[in-house]
């Protein structure tokens, strides 16, 4: 209940309403992948350091199983995402005429596409992309995924489509619990910032007088909520 009364967990559920319902309008009025995938590139920079940007409830599922976003935030952007699919669907007809032929492709096909895009996301978000290039990646990821196999890879872009009882649709969902694995399984960690040991001094760093400590101490880093879920120092 705390997680849901959090301010800042409203504003990235809410962040990512607004994105969900942006990227399925996207979808649902145009037939090009590239266009999809444009518009979730912009996404990620535009509400990424809000809400991660993740506007996929496959993507949301795959950081919580793998316990990088709290269980109780995920459902909130779970709910956040279906709701904007809803929207977009309501609002596509009073903005242009829809695309017609799109439609889920094969379950397997879903699973690795979305597995695909999966594996890209985690990587951001264990920060081995650059933040500068995030939304590079992670829209280049969609775009191929798309083109490859003819999909959606997006179960809120499904619903939307009216595709819910499709099983290519929930297929996604699966592709992203099992590339999460594949990407904490085969992940090289990134080296710990080694620091001198407590009363070592470096050789090229001499000790201060107790003076000039006392006015050069930096300021506590303040924290706020990182790409994807993750806590990072500001």
């Amino acid at each position: 209940m705390r997680t849901l009364l959090d301010r800042s967990t409203q504003k990235a559920a809410l962040a990512e309403l607004i994105g969900t319902c942006l990227l399925t309008l996207t979808a649902l009025l145009s037939s090009s992948p590239y266009a999809v995938a444009l518009a979730l590139a912009a996404l990620v920079y535009a509400i990424g350091n809000t809400s991660g940007c993740h506007v996929n409830p496959a993507i949301t599922l795959g950081l919580v199983s793998a316990r990088r976003l709290p269980l109780a935030t995920g459902l909130c952007y779970l709910v956040a995402q279906i709701g904007g699919a809803g929207l977009a669907r309501g609002l596509a007809p009073r903005v242009g005429e829809l695309a017609s032929g799109t439609q889920a492709a094969r379950p397997f096909a879903e699973l690795i596409g979305a597995g695909f895009l999966m594996l890209v996301v985690a990587a951001v978000s264990d920060q081995h992309v650059p933040r500068a290039g995030s939304g590079i990646a992670i829209g280049a990821a969609l775009a191929a995924g798309l083109v490859t196999t003819k999909g959606i890879l997006n179960p809120a872009i499904g619903i939307a489509m009216g595709q819910t009882l499709s099983g290519a649709t929930w297929a996604t969902i699966a592709g992203g619990l099992l590339f999460t694995a594949l990407f904490t399984m085969v992940a090289q960690p990134k080296a710990p910032t080694e620091e001198p040991a407590p009363g070592e001094e470096s050789a090229a760093s001499p000790a201060a007088p107790p003076e000039a400590d006392a006015e050069a101490a930096p300021a506590q880093p303040r924290r706020r909520r990182g790409w994807f879920g993750r806590q990072q120092i500001a």
